[in-house]
């Protein structure tokens, strides 16, 4: 179970998409407070009027515009947890949708042990990505959300190495090099980085965090044998 109390999560789908997926929201979170809608605009709506905790979509729907769709809400609820559930496992399609805004893509053919270990890592705010398609940036809750309304963020070893390189100067490709792995992986770490520093470009990530290392926010703690950068407001 998660770490919380209550919550309201909103799930957005067809009648048998939103019943399984209250379902499983409820074996993780016991308490929380589910509300349901079949349309992104009236879930938009309900959105805007009320506080939700989280919101989980599936973007198999004809409405949908594709990632613009949630980076607009993206803009509107900066805080809310976005998860999405698709039939479609390609990494461009899950890379854009990450680089949207949404914390995490589950794909609908997963089995029930990952579907439940997608949603909780989602609800705990880490970035999910499926295995076996991208490599993930986070396998454990490292995001974690209260941090991340406080204006912090955690970096999980794999990010801070790729970080460090960009500060560097080095391209996605070198960084790839440097670190065995592929282009694809680095472009997901740096979108779970441009998320982490609130802002949309390379050059505006570099910029805040030289400025937030320089000022000595930025500050290293031992976590066994590898190191997190930690950064809190």
């Amino acid at each position: 179970m998660l770490d919380v109390e209550s919550c309201k999560i909103l799930i957005v789908g067809s009648c048998i998409f939103r019943r399984g997926v209250a379902s499983i929201v409820r074996d993780i979170v016991p308490s929380a407070s589910i509300a349901e809608t079949f349309s992104f605009a009236d879930a938009r709506a309900r959105l805007n009027r009320s506080e939700f905790f989280a919101a989980i979509f599936d973007i198999d729907a004809d409405e949908l515009n594709g990632p613009m769709s949630f980076r607009t809400l993206r803009v509107d609820c900066p805080h809310l947890i976005l998860g999405v559930l698709s039939r479609t496992a390609g990494p461009g399609d899950i890379l854009s949708y990450l680089a949207a805004g949404v914390s995490g893509y589950v794909l609908e053919k997963s089995g029930q042990t990952e579907v439940e270990r997608a949603f909780r890592q989602i609800l705990n705010g880490a970035i999910y990505i499926p295995p076996n398609v991208i490599e993930p940036t986070a396998c454990k809750p490292e995001f974690a959300l209260p941090a991340l309304r406080r204006n912090g963020c955690c970096l999980t070893p794999r990010q801070d190495g790729v970080l460090r390189l960009l500060l560097l100067g080095y391209s996605n490709k070198e960084i790839a090099r440097q670190l065995n792995l592929s282009p694809h992986t680095v472009k997901i770490h740096v979108s779970a980085l441009l998320r982490c520093f609130a802002v949309q470009s390379r050059s505006s990530l570099a910029v805040a965090a030289a400025a937030l290392r320089s000022e000595g926010i930025g500050h290293y703690s031992s976590l066994g044998s590898s190191q997190i950068l930690q950064i809190s407001a």
